[in-house]
């Protein structure tokens, strides 16, 4: 388990995103339409979205590749969905996500179509993307047709992963336990302050306290509750981004952490990985980097950020129309496009 879980958060982590260098062209004015074309055309079966265009599978089991499918991708479909009003595509979908991941009050993170039964562990940021979509349909439509939904998914989740009042990273449907894990990422504030007080009043705790100094106002990638301290590992920007996104999304984020975000936009400077110190570990980035940047732009209405962000994102994206990865944020080279990069955009241009 401890191998298998090693790898799952390896896939989570972004460290799957492509590696692109930023060229200076200009993005093309149907660039959202195109990307909805890509994913919708090129990107879906019909249990779910890819996580990668191509259908072979990576021989390293531990990740999820090609053909197969993540509960990640459907909670940032459905955000597309409710985000754009498309009612009745949102409950549809919402309809095949459960039947494809929802077992034993858990959504498993991934899915592989040849083998069934083989993953059996569910990561609970991916849960509470889902449930945050619901929530997002009822708000904009101004319905309340998911609150039941909503409280029986949550009801369920918290039954499954809760510890010391906090939710844990995972469970296994397999052993029937959970770990000691709070990825600070995985505490979906938001959500957190609307359905469960006690825990989001926990979660902002360990969160806030997990940003490392003022020099380096950056946040430890987790927590673990039997010890009581923060992993030491590199910082993985995406996990970092969605982490300042969650805290965004409360009026939480600091000032400081918010302008090392726009400096490094502002530079095309925002890598993939960073260390303890605030050091870039390498030059890769990634369009999930900037997507996120955009997102936070936008909860916190700081233009300039969105702007930036926006500006670079849409370079990174392939505006060739005879290229089959037309409209991806996919490398025309090797073909490797993976549902992370395009449905943080989608959101992101849609937003």
């Amino acid at each position: 388990m401890r191998k298998f879980w090693r790898g799952l958060l390896l896939m989570l982590s972004g460290l799957l995103l492509i590696n692109v260098a930023i060229p200076a062209v200009a993005a093309s004015v149907n660039s959202n339409q195109a990307l909805v074309q890509f994913i919708e055309h090129k990107m879906t079966g019909k249990d779910g979205i890819y996580t990668n265009y191509l259908a072979t599978s990576n021989a390293d089991d531990s990740v999820a590749t090609g053909h197969q499918y993540l509960s990640e991708s459907a909670g940032y479909y459905l955000q597309y969905l409710a985000q754009t009003k498309q009612k009745r595509k949102f409950q549809a979908f919402y309809k095949q996500t459960k039947r494809t991941f929802y077992r034993q009050s858990v959504f498993l993170y991934r899915f592989d179509p040849h083998h069934p039964r083989k993953y059996q562990v569910n990561a609970t940021i991916d849960d509470l993307r889902i449930i945050a979509a619901l929530l997002k349909y009822d708000d904009i439509n101004h319905t309340t047709k998911y609150q039941t939904e909503i409280k029986r998914l949550y009801q369920g989740l918290s039954s499954q992963v809760k510890q010391a009042g906090l939710l844990t990273d995972m469970y296994s449907l397999t052993t029937h336990s959970h770990n000691q894990t709070v990825t600070l990422c995985y505490q979906d504030l938001a959500v957190l302050r609307r359905l469960d007080q006690k825990s989001y009043r926990k979660a902002v705790r360990v969160v806030t306290a997990g940003k490392i100094s003022h020099r380096v106002p950056l946040y430890y990638q987790s927590y673990q509750l039997k010890t009581g301290h923060y992993s030491q590992a590199q910082l993985v920007t995406p996990q970092l981004l969605i982490t300042f996104l969650h805290l965004a999304e409360v009026g939480k984020l600091p000032s400081d952490s918010l302008n090392w975000l726009k400096q490094r936009v502002a530079t095309q400077t925002l890598y993939n990985a960073y260390s303890l110190t605030g050091q870039a570990k390498n030059h890769d980035t990634a369009a999930a980097n900037y997507a996120l940047a955009l997102m936070i732009g936008q909860t916190v209405h700081d233009q300039q950020l969105s702007t930036a962000a926006e500006k670079v994102l849409l370079t990174m994206q392939v505006t060739d129309q005879n290229s089959p990865l037309y409209g991806s944020f996919g490398d025309p080279q090797t073909k490797q496009v993976y549902s992370f990069n395009e449905l943080t955009a989608l959101v992101a241009l849609n937003q």
